[in-house]
């Protein structure tokens, strides 16, 4: 009896690990590459990374809400650029415009794009990628007729609208607030458990009365808010809107969520596992950096990412197939 419940005690100790692989990864990553450019395990320059990693942080979570759903967000990235460019040319533009409320105006246009995204794919019954490479052909668009080409600096900006974004206390509390929120949301909350019911198994979520038409829409509707909220914050951190913002966001965003814990299968893993994978990525763009890599170069990296994480996905899956069938 003893021997049976240690074996099962064992099991489980396995599950949690396999399901929370990313602190593990990023901590056993971090070491190895510190050994070999050991200004990386400065504390200093930990906390710089982390600071650097919030905005994408944000990009993240939103593709994160919708991979438990089991869907996938390919406008991620021009909802970001698309929110902070609509953003900057109306506080240039109207420099009498309230700047407490300026703040809002990134996440309320990242809302309408993600809402824009949830009516056709949940009212319309429309497949999510298809929706969504057509969004963000169109939002990326958007984005370079708003600028007009042109790069928004930050002298045109209020300097309160950048403070999320350019003050590391501010931006690495905020980010941690809005994860834990957002975590709540998904875990404790009856829309929240109904998204994971939906990732899980959609036809089976209908049959208990899951309305999958409500669910899709307020999950592109969250990820278009947390979009939005990237937008804000790289807008801080960049102190400028520059026309290329949100160019390369899909990526990261889709490997460091799959990465941090999400699977491609849907109704399972935990937002706040998605800082372990946001920090895996900064850590591996900051020891890129130091040794000067070109960001074209850089490119070929995340794209060996996103294999990386999809075999990650597919071991992690096999694994918790196997410990499951001891119990």
């Amino acid at each position: 009896m003893v021997k049976a419940n240690f074996s099962q005690l064992k099991t489980q100790v396995a599950l949690f690990f396999i399901e929370n692989t990313a602190w593990p990864l990023f901590i056993m990553i971090y070491f190895v590459l510190g050994l070999i450019r050991p200004v990386l395990l400065s504390f200093e320059f930990m906390k710089y990374v982390i600071y650097v990693t919030v905005p994408l942080g944000f990009a993240i979570t939103a593709q994160a809400i919708c991979l438990i759903a089991r869907a996938l967000d390919l406008s991620v990235g021009s909802i970001v650029g698309l929110s902070a460019a609509v953003a900057g040319v109306i506080l240039m533009d109207y420099p009498g415009f309230p700047a407490e409320l300026s703040f809002f105006l990134p996440i309320v246009v990242g809302m309408l794009c993600g809402m824009f995204n949830g009516f056709f794919i949940g009212y319309l019954k429309l497949n999510p990628f298809v929706v969504t490479l057509a969004t963000m052909m169109a939002f990326q668009g958007l984005k370079i007729i708003v600028l007009r080409g042109f790069t928004i600096p930050g002298s045109y900006l209020p300097e309160i609208y950048m403070l999320p974004g350019s003050d590391i206390g501010m931006s690495m509390l905020s980010f941690a607030i809005f994860l834990i929120i957002i975590w709540f949301f998904l875990r404790h909350t009856k829309p929240g458990i109904h998204i994971y019911g939906l990732g899980g198994n959609p036809d089976a979520a209908a049959m208990m009365g899951i309305d999958p038409r409500k669910m899709y829409f307020i999950v592109f509707t969250l990820s278009g808010v947390f979009a939005g909220l990237s937008g804000l914050y790289y807008t801080g951190f960049n102190r400028s809107v520059p026309v290329t913002l949100g160019n390369q966001i899909l990526f990261p965003s889709f490997a460091a969520a799959v990465i941090g814990g999400i699977p491609l299968q849907g109704g399972r893993g935990s937002v706040l596992n998605v800082a372990g994978g946001a920090l895996l990525l900064g850590i591996v763009e900051a020891f890129l950096v130091t040794f000067a890599i070109s960001p074209e170069a850089r490119i070929v990296g995340y794209g060996i990412l996103v294999l990386i994480a999809v075999v990650v996905n597919q071991a992690r899956e096999s694994m918790r197939d196997s410990l499951l069938r001891r119990l």
